[in-house]
Parts: structure tokens; sequence; C-alpha cells
């Protein structure tokens, strides 16, 4: 039977209605956007000592699909001045999305939406004095700050580090540490209240080994000397301890920041190491159960438990790595979540087996030989949302869920 005009008429108007409503809506409610998948990336400064195997700008590896090659950001040279100076150091900002390139010579940052250069900070406008390093006096290890916009960072091999306003370049004063003339690595205190400042000047030259300094107020604090020259180091959740490798030694030192005073030295086991060589690599993981140590005569990463309160590290054997490059290029980074290492001879490893599993390469498919200035830099829509650093070092947060299980108590 056919419906009345009136009935369909009305039917229809109501229809319309609903329709419009849901217009209305979805116009004042519009949809969430989609959100891209997290992305996990690995920038890779290259090159390394003597510009290894040609390699040059910054080597972008995909972690999500076995470390495969993505891009390679170029720094914009001349081929006359190809593979470009050695890289020293690399840190990124997450207020600024920049990420910064330290090499013996200048400073450079990269806009992270372009991969173009955003500036470069050339140190001093006239030769420095020096005993090596560059002429202009910069530049060592960069740290960026709690603010996200102040770089703490190294002057060449020198006697002093600068304060770069991390947006523009611009050099906001420098810090004179003359006991500590070398300048080469850094670790800064979660808080950015402590700086640790490393130096490649020798005790028996009377010079020490580390600065401390307090970084707002920019002054030293007290200098530390060890056994030997300070090579790689690392510090603890809360800057109370460092961790030092120097020459002569397969292992390293402790030295307690709060006194100046170095505390232990813990070397490998056995005499078969001693005259061949040193460490150089040194860090923890983020819970600071495991201090992970270079071993270029046995070509292995040595680890050592660290239980307490980390001043007596525990040499553990059954853990060491055994990396298929050896060990030559030494450093270690870790992730923030401490379940990946990345080491300067190409490796990746996971760090609860102890094992490795992925070597870095670049697009032709080459082990990417210096991998020690590396990031593993976490991405959501094309955004900048995590990075560690540069330095293994210990974190607050992971060592208090450690020292809270019930294993550790």
């Amino acid at each position: 039977m056919q419906k009345p005009r009136t009935v369909m008429l009305a039917t229809a108007c109501a229809v319309a209605g609903v329709s419009a409503m849901t217009y209305v809506s979805a116009q004042n409610n519009p949809a969430p956007p989609r959100s891209e998948p997290v992305r996990h990336l690995v920038y890779i400064a290259t090159p390394g000592d003597n510009g290894t195997d040609n390699q040059s700008g910054i080597v972008v590896l995909d972690a999500d699909n076995n470390y495969s090659f993505l891009k390679r950001i170029s720094y914009e040279l001349p081929a006359s001045k190809m593979p470009g100076p050695k890289v020293s150091g690399i840190t990124a900002s997450l207020p600024l999305q920049m990420l910064y390139v330290t090499v013996d010579g200048y400073m450079t940052a990269f806009d992270l939406a372009t991969d173009k250069i955003a500036w470069t900070f050339t140190g001093e406008s006239a030769p420095v004095a020096r005993t090596r390093g560059a002429a202009s006096g910069c530049c060592e290890r960069p740290w960026t700050l709690p603010d996200g916009k102040t770089l703490l960072v190294g002057s060449s091999y020198n006697s002093w580090w600068y304060y770069i306003d991390g947006a523009t370049g611009k050099s906001l004063g420098k810090l004179p540490v003359p006991e500590t003339p070398v300048t080469h690595n850094l670790a800064v205190s979660a808080d950015g209240k402590l700086g640790i400042m490393g130096s490649m000047s020798s005790p028996k030259a009377g010079k020490a080994g580390v600065a401390v300094i307090d970084v707002p107020n920019r002054k030293v604090l007290r200098y530390m000397t060890f056994s030997e020259m300070v090579r790689p180091l690392t510090i603890n959740h809360d800057a109370s301890l460092v961790y030092v490798n120097v020459n002569d030694l397969i292992g390293f030192e402790i030295g307690d920041i709060q006194t100046g005073k170095m505390l232990k030295r813990v070397q490998l086991p056995g005499d078969a190491w001693r005259g061949k060589g040193y460490s150089h690599g040194i860090g923890m993981t983020p819970d600071e159960s495991e201090i992970w140590v270079a071993d270029p005569v046995n070509n292995a990463w040595q680890i050592w438990d660290n239980p307490g309160d980390g001043r007596n590290p525990v040499y553990n054997p059954s853990k060491m790595i055994k990396p298929t490059a050896g060990v030559v290029h030494s450093w270690i980074a870790m992730t923030n979540d401490g379940k990946l290492a990345f080491i300067g001879d190409s490796s990746v490893i996971d760090v609860k087996k102890h094992k490795e599993i992925a070597v870095m390469k670049d697009e032709f498919g080459r082990r990417i030989v210096h991998t020690e200035k590396a990031l593993y830099m976490t991405f959501r829509d094309g955004k900048l949302i995590e990075v560690n650093n540069q330095f293994a070092v210990g974190d607050a947060k992971a060592h208090a869920a450690r020292m809270a299980a019930p294993s550790t108590n």
C-alpha cells in the first residue's frame, strides 16, 4: 500500500534534519588527524679519525627496519674539502628540533625539519695558542642543557668551554679551566647543575684530568686527578661518582665527584693485557647494574656487575661481548630504556642478552668503521620526541626502579 504524501514528506524532512545535524557535528568536532607511527632512527656523524672510508655527512639508519640505510645528510662541502674534519661530538635539542655536530674547527646546527644547515659556529676570530687541536679553538664534545636551548661545548683540546645559544649559534660566554687545559670529554648531571669535564692532560705534568663545574653559575668547583691521562668517562644518576678510562689500563678508575678524590682502580683480572693497550670506551646501563668497558687487547667489551652504591664493581667474565668487527674505535651509547647499545666499531648490541644483533652499514652495504658519534632518535609525525646522548650514563628513574626491586634488595 502506498504511503500518504504527507507521511513521505515528513520522513524526508526528518532524514534531512538528521543529516544536517550530523554534518554540523562533524564540523564542530572533526575527527582527530591520523598520527604517523613512531619512528626510531640512528643518526651517525662521520667521518671518524683520518676520514675513514671517505665517509662524510650524517648517515641515518632505520632502527625499525634492521638498521637499513635511509639517508645521508650533507655537510654541503666542496669536493676539495671532502670528507671534512674529524667529528668530535653530537647532540640534539627537542624544543628547537635541531641536531648539532662538532668537528675539528667548527660546530654545525641542522634543522631536523629540513635537514639543512641552520648555522655554523666557527670559534675564535683569530688563531689561538695551542699544542694540538684546531686553530679556531672549536670544538669538542657538546651537551644540550636541560632547557633544551643552551649548549655546553668543549674548546678544541684547549683550556676553556663554551656556552652556546642553540637557536642562533651565538657564543654566550666561555669558562676557563686552566688546570685541565686539553678539553675533551663531557657529561652533565640530569638537573644541569654539574658538569664533569674530562681533559687529556697528564698528572705527570702536574695537571688534573677532570674539572667539576657549577654549570648555571659558570665556575669551577674542583679539579680531580687520576693515575694517568683521562680518556672516556661516564657518571652515575646523581653525578656523585665518575668512572674514567685512563692510559695503560684495561679497566677504569672511580672518583668521588663531591670530594674530588679518586676512590678505586678497577682492572681486568690477570696480567696478559699489561703493556699492550688501554681501554678507550666506557658506559653504564641506565639502571647502573652494569659497567661496560672496551678491551682492545682481547677485541671485546668487558662487563662489571655494579651492585649497591656503585663503588665496588665485580667483574663478570660470562657477560663478555665479542663484536664481529673487534674493538678499535671504541665508544658506547645506549638507548634511554637500556635495551640497546651502540658501540664505536659499528655493532648494535642487545643489552640484556649481551649479543650483537646488527652491524651499521651505509647505502653501499659497507660497514661504517667509525660509529662513535651516534644518537638514537625517536620521531612522531616528523617531530623529534626523544633522544639519548652520546655517552652511556646512569639514569635516576631506572636506578631507583632497580634499587626498589626485590631481586636487588
